[in-house]
């Protein structure tokens, strides 16, 4: 995912819209395309989003709280038994209820921002931004840690190539001294 550096916008982000209202996705979508984002996914069955979020790869999720048969409750736990933490993306919560308790119930199981209905284009995609840069910073973080992690293995493995030919040096000395 690559950050424009003038607009901020990562048009290349894959955003995952999951809401069971069409006329929902269909404003998210306007609000989204209209800002630059290319890559839209939209899907109105949560169990069907499930199965193929691992397919999809998304870079955020933009997930409905009150759908049925799976609420967003549902669709958050389950893809914290699906997904690895590492690589879980930021998830935004989008509902109507604008509750104390679902707000906090929502960010209580892991949703990293929450939406309020009807939304407000300019809110929505700066949290989107905002989320994005964090999760482009976490994805950079994440690879730098899988380069060190490689080059560390590389390295034993060279220290221990080097010392087996020091104890054969060694081996190879002591027995020539000895008469």
């Amino acid at each position: 995912m690559q950050i424009d550096p003038i607009t901020r916008v990562a048009r290349d982000a894959r955003i995952l819209i999951m809401d069971n209202q069409d006329k929902n996705i269909a404003r998210l979508s306007q609000i989204l395309r209209r800002a630059g984002y290319a890559i839209r996914i939209s899907l109105t069955d949560p169990g069907e989003a499930l199965a193929k979020f691992r397919c999809i790869q998304p870079d955020i999720l933009l997930l409905s709280w009150h759908m049925e048969p799976l609420s967003g409750l549902d669709v958050i736990q389950a893809l914290k038994n699906q997904v690895p933490l590492d690589d879980m993306p930021p998830v935004i919560v989008l509902s109507s209820d604008l509750s104390p308790e679902t707000r906090r119930e929502a960010l209580a199981v892991g949703a990293t921002d929450f939406l309020s209905r009807p939304f407000d284009a300019s809110e929505v995609l700066l949290r989107i931004r905002n989320l994005l840069q964090t999760r482009v910073l976490h994805c950079r973080l994440q690879n730098s840690r899988r380069e060190m992690e490689t080059q560390i293995l590389e390295r034993t493995a060279e220290l221990a190539q080097t010392l087996c030919e020091l104890r054969m040096i060694r081996q190879a000395v002591g027995n020539a001294l000895v008469p």
